[in-house]
């Protein structure tokens, strides 16, 4: 019985991303990280040798048929683009690897309005990204980095949601992602009262975070989760203004946070004695 293909950072990540969103930082940091390799029609005077692409050129690169329409085939490895091809019963010195640097596939794929799928056929599972997700990776501007110093001087009118009425994929990758570093300790999320007709069919949501220590980097990384949920959604994120005992015991008698650390206790803090 042949031995499985040894699983890298990539595969790894992939697989993760299957089981829950909260992956998706790692995921991107792995998809910008070293070489990528496609497949492109057999020439055995070039096989194993690095491959360029030249603007304006026919492109070489297989392209596939997925449930979201065509895509050029990616893979994690070398190992995993032949395991696709014998998946797929592809005939022998038909197409073979070859391998380009991440940043080089992303960007040449995004500019030319092409889906990539990366693992297509794969014992790790597939993945899917639409162009303008591909030069957002290759240009590292994927989701700018949020403040931590919050909304600003913008003030909003925000509605508690009823559980019942959550956006389930969003609370559970965000729920996902936080019980992964301890540094979360609650999350409150709310819409926002409509003055008017809204301006997009998107339903925003404004997600309040309380993080102790606070960490600019986490703070990206669960930006990274809640902003890749669903299109559907808007979502703006804020730390709480202050982490004073008082002003996180009044958040906690305002509304229910929907994520809290099993090892927290919300602060209680007495009424002042009036006389």
């Amino acid at each position: 019985m042949k031995a499985p293909i040894p699983l890298n950072d990539l595969d790894k990540a992939i697989m993760a991303f299957q089981r829950s969103q909260a992956a998706v930082p790692e995921l991107l940091r792995h998809l910008c990280a070293g070489n990528l390799w496609l497949l492109v029609p057999f020439h055995p005077e070039v096989a194993n040798q690095n491959m360029s692409y030249l603007e304006g050129q026919p492109l070489p690169f297989l392209r596939v048929q997925t449930s979201k329409g065509v895509a050029v085939a990616v893979f994690s490895s070398e190992a995993r683009a032949l395991e696709s091809l014998k998946k797929g019963k592809v005939r022998p010195r038909t197409y073979m690897p070859a391998i380009m640097s991440a940043q080089d596939v992303l960007g040449m794929l995004g500019k030319m309005n092409l889906t990539m799928s990366v693992n297509i056929g794969c014992s790790t599972g597939d993945i899917s990204l639409p162009p303008q997700s591909l030069l957002k990776l290759a240009s590292g501007a994927a989701f700018p980095p949020p403040s931590l110093a919050g909304q600003g001087n913008e003030r909003l009118r925000l509605d508690k949601i009823d559980p019942a009425d959550y956006p389930t994929a969003l609370v559970q990758a965000v729920f996902d992602f936080c019980r992964q570093h301890g540094q979360f300790r609650a999350v409150w999320i709310f819409t926002r009262v409509m003055a008017g007709p809204p301006a997009t069919a998107r339903k925003p949501y404004y997600l309040l975070v309380l993080m102790e220590p606070r960490d600019v980097a986490l703070f990206h990384d669960f930006n990274l989760v809640a902003k890749s949920v669903s299109r559907e959604y808007e979502v703006n994120l804020s730390l709480t203004e202050s982490n004073t005992p008082e002003c996180v015991a009044d958040l906690f008698r305002q509304a229910q946070p929907f994520y809290v650390a099993r090892d927290y206790q919300p602060p209680t803090v007495s009424a002042p004695n009036v006389p």
